[in-house]
């Protein structure tokens, strides 16, 4: 088998549909699986006993970005193949499903309230980000905003119908006409209130569980990874596995099948 044509195939077929870093891990991870064929053709059992075989001496990080690597190339292929690897151990980091992000919705007080913690979920956007933006960077007529990431890079994010009318009752309400949609409100301010409504709702809160809330839903309702390291902004699909690639285990519940 051609393993380079098909490396170069695959490479062109991500280029349109993920990021740049996306397509060097994706296409790296690709090359040494491939290596390991010993010039047999690639088939869903090879790749399991390759994921097999990684996990004895790999991190669980780096054999998920390898198994979703490899399970994007055979939907490439139109092969549809789910590999069994390690679940990546980390601290489980702190999440809401729905119904408690509703509780926290009815929490709130305000319209700068329901504003931030709705199109924080919505956009998992850092909360600096969402400070910073001004009213030119809200793309009204196709439901996206640009925000300022880390490093200094701006990028377009999706935000919701649910988003902009929350966007649009807090600009309709706010005293000024200032271009920064948040009229200057500093982090600290931001914080202190995000943690006001926790308190209310009976739930410990902090700016950036809402970011990590969407994560999770996306990943529950069969988000592919590289999707939601775009969402997010990650540089890298090792971070998007390493911070999201554990659920709580009696949210888990729902992803394990029935037999």
């Amino acid at each position: 088998m051609n393993y380079e044509r098909e490396l170069t195939q695959f490479r062109s077929y991500l280029e349109d549909r993920v990021s740049s870093g996306t397509v060097r891990v994706y296409v790296d991870a690709l090359r040494r699986w491939f290596a390991s064929l010993n010039g047999t053709s690639p088939s869903p059992k090879a790749a399991q006993a390759y994921v097999d075989t990684m996990a004895k001496r790999k991190s669980a990080s780096t054999v998920g970005v390898r198994a979703h690597a490899i399970m994007r190339y055979f939907r490439w292929k139109s092969i549809q193949v789910r590999l069994d690897c390690p679940t990546i151990r980390m601290g489980e980091i702190e999440y809401l499903t729905l119904p408690e992000l509703a509780k926290v919705l009815a929490a709130c007080t305000t319209v700068l309230e329901r504003t931030l913690v709705t199109v924080l979920f919505d956009t998992a956007v850092r909360i600096s980000e969402l400070l910073n933006t001004e009213l030119d960077d809200i793309d009204w007529d196709n439901g996206l905003i640009s925000v300022m990431r880390k490093g200094g890079r701006k990028e377009e994010v999706n935000i919701s119908d649910k988003g902009l009318a929350a966007l649009e009752e807090w600009l309709d309400a706010r005293s000024s006409k200032s271009k920064a949609v948040f009229m200057g409100l500093v982090y600290y301010d931001a914080w202190t209130m995000v943690k006001a409504i926790g308190k209310r709702a009976g739930t410990p809160l902090h700016p950036h569980i809402f970011r990590h809330s969407r994560a999770v839903q996306m990943l529950m309702n069969g988000a592919e990874l590289h999707t939601v390291q775009q969402h997010l902004g990650h540089k890298s699909i090792t971070t998007t596995a390493n911070l999201y690639g554990r659920f709580k285990a009696v949210h888990l519940k729902e992803l394990v099948p029935a037999w």
